[in-house]
């Protein structure tokens, strides 16, 4: 299980995810949108029973399924669109800049 304060810089594609507008009312309910099969910087894509979605990143807050595999409890870690905004090559890039400046 990946630890959830290094997600964002990790690659998504395999996650389980479920979304919901950050334009809507806060008490709207998170939507099941499926599993991540692609990511680009500002997108996201997702299949659910065989369709396809695009979601813009900036425009959504996720919740990421974080299974464990020895355990049967799943973790749900909710993220900002804004905060996985770019490629994961670079959000990676910038987590050793990081904490290369920490030491």
């Amino acid at each position: 299980m990946i630890d959830p304060k290094y997600v964002i810089y990790h690659d998504l594609i395999g996650f389980h995810v479920f979304s919901r507008p950050k334009s809507k009312k806060k008490n709207e309910k998170f939507v099941d949108i499926g599993i991540v099969i692609d990511e680009t910087r500002d997108m996201l894509i997702t299949e659910k029973e065989g369709v396809r979605k695009k979601y813009i990143k900036k425009n959504y807050i996720f919740r990421f399924v974080l299974s464990s595999f020895l355990k049967n409890n799943d973790q749900l870690l909710e993220v900002q669109g804004n905060n996985i905004i770019g490629l994961p090559v670079n959000r990676l890039r910038s987590l050793k800049k990081k904490r290369w400046f920490k030491r």
